[in-house]
């Protein structure tokens, strides 16, 4: 009988482990322990601050932040990508276990359950592991 809940005590941190994505979340003044889910999702909202038009950047929490989409007009998309490729196309393709942005205008992050906002400063959230 004790192997039998050994057994499932195991596998029950494996699912949990899996599911759970620990993050830590780093500004110029601050620095957190963050409890993220796969299912989660994201944005960061920012003003660019050279053409002065907001951006708003949407993500998903799988393995990793993937699944990228980009809010912008057509100034800061050109900006951004010099016309050369279109920028939703080449962001929904990415992933990556670290985020960071640096804004003078200010930064608003929503990720799963936590909400920051910063000015004149940076962002920065990194993903401690990424099984599976």
């Amino acid at each position: 009988m004790n192997r039998r809940r050994l057994a499932i005590a195991a596998i029950a941190a494996v699912c949990i482990l899996g599911l759970c994505k620990p993050a830590v979340i780093r500004t110029d003044r601050d620095t957190r322990l963050a409890v993220l889910f796969r299912w989660q999702s994201g944005d960061i909202q920012f003003v660019n601050s050279v053409t002065g038009r907001p951006v708003f950047i949407g993500f998903r929490l799988g393995r990793r932040f993937q699944a990228f989409s980009v809010l912008t007009d057509e100034t800061t998309e050109a900006y951004y990508t010099n016309g050369t490729y279109d920028m939703n196309t080449r962001a929904s393709q990415e992933t990556t276990d670290q985020l960071r942005f640096c804004s003078m205008k200010g930064i608003s992050l929503r990720l799963g359950f936590y909400t920051y906002s910063i000015k004149d400063g940076c962002l920065e959230v990194t993903l401690l592991w990424t099984l599976w």
